[in-house]
Formats: structure tokens, C-alpha cells, sequence
């Protein structure tokens, strides 16, 4: 009799869960069936009936290790983010749908039969996202840009495992995610799109960016490391000569500056603003004729670099100085002395004038022109 009772309390307990696994089993074909009314009708509310039944499935022990769950569950979802009104309840629809056809696909469900239409809404998908990215950069929303082109490159990993074809290739998305967060501020997101995508292609500029960024994150000396490296594999590349030339003038180590630019200018003989920065680096250490004879270099090839035409006005203007200090410094009966200064005052300033007077020609408002050029008009009256 005991074991009679025990035999009646295992079948109930077989039935219940036949039961409880065919409520599930109901629910997918639910949501399924509400999707297909959305289809015909557009209402709203079949939509929302859909998503309430597949989440419970996906939920469940029986039907969440179902690929034709998951499946629907990113039709559903990709519904739900073309929808006019639903899409803009929940801005994570499309990513969910892709993450759900992914799951599908994970799945070692023998009977799912649609892998080949999951891996064609992944494909679809997928260009929606890219376009979503490329929408998002061109109105500032540089955040959503960034989401949207770095996620692409999980989608492409899932089309790739599955043999799909990609709509985007990879390297793409990946420099479009480092260009969208290197533009809205988000230093260490685009440290990591920068370093992910020099592992699949070598570009001097990738270089520059990255060491740019680790300087922006206090990381100096990975910034340094980064222009070593780069500087390794393009040896002919001066743009990142200048980039390590920059930390050295930081640094006030004038001699490495000098190094470092006399090989950016082997490189790029005719390139007027490397004479201006080398002319520069000895206007920083105080060897005024050193830095005169670079920035004249500078004007020799280009004319009209007003930057490198004011810096030699201003070497000759503020070398003047010196005589000034010493005419000051002078007894007011030295009178032979005094007019020997003053006769050198005024050849630095008559020397400095033309320089101020070719900037405002160049660019008639600039401001430190007409002062300098005000100050010496009075001086030399």
C-alpha cells in the first residue's frame, strides 16, 4: 500500500512538471502569435504583450535553453526598436535583439532551425547600429557614437563565428569608437579603442592619438613609450619627431629638442614650421642668434609664416633691452657712452620694425604687432 502511494505521488509529480514546462512551452507560442498580430495590425499593445510573454520564457529553466526562444525574442525586440513610439520607451531594444539572436546561436539546441535567419537579423542589425553611431557623431551625441561603433565589433566576432558577412569591417568600427570618444572627452574608453586597434593595423597617427591620450590621463611616461615605439616602426615619419620634440622643450632638454628636430628636418628638408620650432627650442634656451637664423630659415621657405616673421621682429625688439639697461645704468655725465648705447637701441629697433610690419601685412589686427611697432615708432622719435 506504501508503495503504491509512493508510485501515485511520482506520476503527479511527472504531470506537474509536464505541466509547468507546456505553460512555458505556451508562452513562446504566445509571444510568437502576438508578434505576428503586431505584424497585421501595428497595434502597439501586441507588442507589449509579445515582450511581457518572451521575458518570462527566456526566464525559465525550460525554455531559456531554447534557441527558438531566444530567436524570438530578438524579433520581438528588434520590433519593438522600429516601433514610432515603443522604441523611444527603451533606447536598449536593438542591442538586446542582437544579444539574443547571439544567444541563440550560442545554444547547443540540435533542434533550432533558424540559424541561418539569426545570423541575417544579426547582419541587419547591425547596420542599423552603425548608422545609429554615425547619426549620433554628427549631432554631438559623441557618448552614443561611441556605444553604438564598439559594439559593433562584438556583433562582427558573432557574424564571423557564424559565417556571416560583415556590413562593416571591424577596424572601421573600432577607429570610428576611438574617434567618438577621444571627441567627447572619454579619455580611458578612447585609450582602449586606440590600443585594440593598433592590434589590427599599424598607423603612425594611431600612435599619435594614443600618446596624446596617455598624457591627457597623466600617463606621461606611457605617452613617451608610445612615441618611442612609433618611432621605431616609421622612422621617416616627422610628425612624430615633433610630437617627442614637444616633450622634450617640456622638459627644458634643449639639447635633445635640437637632436630630435634636425632629424624631422633631414626628413622633411623643405617643411618651413620645423626651422620656426627648432628656432623656437633656442629662443627657450637664450641663444637669441641661434634662434634668429632658424626662424629666417623658416621665412627663406615660406614668406608668409607670420608666426616665425614676428618671433625674429621680437628677437631683435627685446634684445634691445639690454642697451636700455646698461643707458639706465649710466652716470648722467657719461654722455659718449650713453649715445653709443643709444645708437645700438636703435639699430635693433630699426631691424625689428620691417618684421612687425610684414605681420600686419600678413594679418592687418594683430595686436602684439601694433604694440611693439607703437613702442619703437616712440622710441626711435
Amino acid at each position: 500500500m506504501k508503495a503504491m502511494k509512493r508510485i501515485v505521488l511520482i506520476a503527479i509529480g511527472l504531470l506537474c512538471t509536464a505541466q509547468v514546462s507546456f505553460a512555458q512551452g505556451s508562452k513562446v507560442m504566445a509571444a510568437y502569435n502576438y508578434l505576428e498580430e503586431y505584424k497585421l495590425a501595428k497595434n502597439g499593445e501586441d507588442l507589449v504583450e509579445a515582450k511581457e510573454a518572451i521575458d518570462k520564457a527566456v526566464a525559465h529553466e525550460t525554455t531559456g535553453i531554447q534557441g527558438k526562444t531566444w530567436y524570438y525574442r530578438g524579433m520581438i525586440y528588434q520590433a519593438l526598436s522600429k516601433d514610432e513610439l515603443l522604441s523611444q520607451t527603451d533606447p536598449t531594444y536593438l542591442t538586446t535583439a542582437i544579444e539574443s539572436f547571439a544567444k541563440a546561436l550560442s545554444l547547443e539546441d540540435k533542434k533550432f532551425r533558424n540559424r541561418e535567419d539569426a545570423v541575417l537579423y544579426i547582419r541587419a542589425i547591425s547596420s542599423d547600429i552603425f548608422n545609429s553611431g554615425a547619426d549620433a557623431y554628427q549631432n554631438g551625441d559623441y557618448a552614443q557614437a561611441y556605444k553604438d561603433f564598439n559594439a559593433m565589433k562584438a556583433i562582427n566576432e558573432t557574424l564571423i563565428n557564424n559565417n556571416g558577412e560583415l556590413v562593416v569591417e571591424t577596424e572601421r568600427c573600432v577607429s570610428n569608437a576611438a574617434a567618438s570618444a577621444e571627441a567627447g572627452g572619454l579619455v580611458n574608453e578612447a585609450i582602449a579603442a586606440y590600443e585594440d586597434l593598433l592590434t589590427m593595423t599599424e598607423d603612425a597617427n594611431n600612435y599619435v592619438f594614443l600618446s596624446r591620450l596617455y598624457k591627457k590621463s597623466g600617463d606621461k611616461e606611457k605617452a613617451m613609450a608610445t612615441l618611442d615605439m612609433a618611432a621605431d616602426i616609421f622612422p621617416e615619419n616627422a610628425e612624430i619627431v615633433i610630437e617627442q620634440l614637444n616633450y622634450f622643450i617640456e622638459d627644458n632638454n634643449i639639447a635633445g629638442a635640437i637632436d630630435k628636430i634636425d632629424k624631422a628636418i633631414e626628413l622633411q628638408p623643405e617643411n618651413d614650421m620645423l626651422y620656426f620650432i627648432k628656432g623656437n627650442a633656442y629662443d627657450k634656451s637664450g641663444d637669441m642668434d641661434k634662434a634668429i637664423v632658424e626662424y629666417e630659415k623658416a621665412i627663406e621657405i615660406n614668406p608668409s609664416n607670420d608666426k616665425a616673421i614676428y618671433n625674429a621682429g621680437a628677437m631683435f625688439f627685446l634684445g634691445a633691452n639690454k642697451f636700455i639697461k646698461e643707458m639706465n645704468d649710466l652716470d648722467y655725465n657719461e654722455t659718449t657712452k650713453y649715445n653709443e648705447l643709444n645708437a645700438k637701441r636703435r639699430e635693433m629697433y630699426l631691424t625689428a620694425k620691417p618684421y612687425f610690419e610684414k605681420v600686419l601685412e600678413l594679418i592687418p589686427e594683430d595686436v602684439a604687432s601694433k604694440k611693439a611697432l607703437f613702442k619703437i615708432n616712440s622710441a626711435l622719435k
